[in-house]
């Protein structure tokens, strides 16, 4: 998957973040996996990027407020249909 990561905390005009190649993840069994459309990326996120707040983990996808559809289920995940729009 496509994913834009931190790659080095600093300022977003000098290229902290870069467009990344990354393995799909498996959901876990009470998980869903979302092929996200859009998200929303807001300040908290540009602290992140920009070195004003920690990173967590290295290479993290900033954006938390997602829109997608459904592409896979865990085993114990009930309600969902791949294909279905969630947020």
């Amino acid at each position: 998957m496509r994913a834009w990561s931190v790659v080095e905390p600093g300022p977003v005009e000098e290229g902290a973040l870069r467009l990344v190649e990354k393995p799909v993840p498996v959901p876990g069994d009470d998980e869903l996996l979302v092929r996200v459309r859009a998200s929303g990326v807001c300040r908290t996120d540009l602290h992140v990027v920009e070195g004003d707040l920690p990173v967590h983990r290295p290479g993290v996808t900033p954006g938390h407020e997602v829109v997608g559809e459904v592409a896979g289920c865990g085993a114990a995940a009930h309600g969902f249909d791949v294909g279905e729009r969630v947020g």
